[in-house]
């Protein structure tokens, strides 16, 4: 593993920070426009092969808003604070996202703690860990770890506990969490409320089927979406995992533990270049329309040094397949019958980064 110097790295790359209000303003208004689009589609189109499209359609603009939303958070879509704050609350409510916890977990927690035991998302267990398991546990987290599964945890075991309910008190700086959660509700109850009305009135649908077509397939479409994406990002057999904050600071930067994961062009302007995550990581104050230049930027500086893979989906299954348990006293990946899977991930090599021109 390349020890790089991030404060140096993002100081190269400080220069793709610049916002563009409009720019923003322009991509968020289209996204809605489609967004709702979908929806009004869902409910007036008679052809069910119609009604789902729309309804994908509606799942994968879930997605798209939440990006913008999570740009937003990090004040880096706008450059006007309070307008980021207002965009983002509004992006995130398709998704069911309280804003002010989103803001605890992912700014505060998982930006600085990324790849660190129990604190981070796709945390794995230990062997030992996993052994002490309850059963009905073993069999959730082998769900979990499957292709099938990822939409489960995302919803249960990141959305569902840290990122909708203030279960914690929150203390700081965001203690709008309880008024985030109310507005998230008050939008659910009447969004459901207004599928339901619609179904009751209609004479070519039914409550039932807007409530699947216009609310469950897309949230469940938009929860898998987020945690395809989240796995990638994160979890590959050549990144570590950390034990302490302390451990990760030997291992290296947030560049050292974030995998770029390179799709075709058109997948990336379409996901508001999500997948460029390593430019994200060394600075989150660069905005998601200039994203995939700093990652250029980031590439050349870093040449073999950056993590880096070309999407596909065999390759996908393959780090299902070997990524289930960690090993973090010698920093290898396990299956669940505690056989080491990769290599050793961590050495003592460090490397300067090279001047930047």
């Amino acid at each position: 593993m390349i020890h790089q110097d991030t404060k140096q790295l993002r100081a190269a790359i400080s220069e793709y920070t610049e916002k563009s209000t409009e720019l923003a303003l322009l991509i968020f208004g289209l996204d809605l426009l489609v967004y709702v689009a979908s929806i009004v589609g869902i409910i007036f189109f008679e052809n069910i092969a119609l009604k789902i499209s729309c309804s994908l359609l509606a799942g994968f603009k879930i997605a798209s808003l939440f990006i913008i939303g999570h740009d937003a958070s990090h004040n880096a879509f706008t450059d006007r604070k309070i307008l980021n704050q207002v965009i983002a609350r509004i992006a995130f409510l398709p998704s069911l996202h309280n804003y002010g916890l989103w803001c605890v977990e992912h700014n505060r927690i998982h930006h600085q703690a990324t790849n660190i035991k129990g604190m981070d998302s796709w945390s794995p267990f230990s062997l030992e860990e996993y052994d002490a398991l309850p059963v009905w546990r073993k069999r959730l987290e082998r769900f979990y770890r499957s292709l099938s599964g990822i939409c489960f945890y995302y919803m249960i075991e990141r959305w569902w506990k840290n990122k909708f309910f203030p279960f914690k008190s929150i203390k700081g700086k965001y203690n709008s969490v309880n008024w985030d959660f109310l507005l998230v509700v008050s939008y659910l109850v009447s969004y459901l409320s207004l599928l339901t009305y619609i179904g009751a009135v209609s004479t070519s649908t039914s409550p039932v089927e807007l409530l699947i077509l216009g609310f469950v397939i897309p949230f469940l479409l938009w929860n898998f979406m987020m945690g395809f994406t989240v796995y990638q990002h994160h979890t590959h057999e050549s990144l570590p995992w950390c034990k302490s904050r302390k451990d990760r600071e030997k291992i290296g930067g947030q560049e050292d533990l974030t995998m770029h994961v390179k799709y075709p062009h058109w997948y990336n302007v379409v996901s508001h270049n999500i997948m460029e995550h390593t430019a994200h990581h060394v600075d989150p104050r660069i905005p998601l329309y200039q994203l995939s230049k700093a990652q250029n930027k980031l590439s050349d500086l870093l040449g073999d040094n950056i993590n880096v893979i070309r999407f596909s989906f065999i390759g996908f299954i393959k780090t299902l397949d070997k990524c289930k348990l960690y090993d973090y006293e010698n920093n290898c990946w396990l299956d669940f019958n505690g056989e080491q899977t990769t290599d050793l991930l961590v050495a003592d090599e460090k490397v300067e980064l090279a001047e930047v021109a």
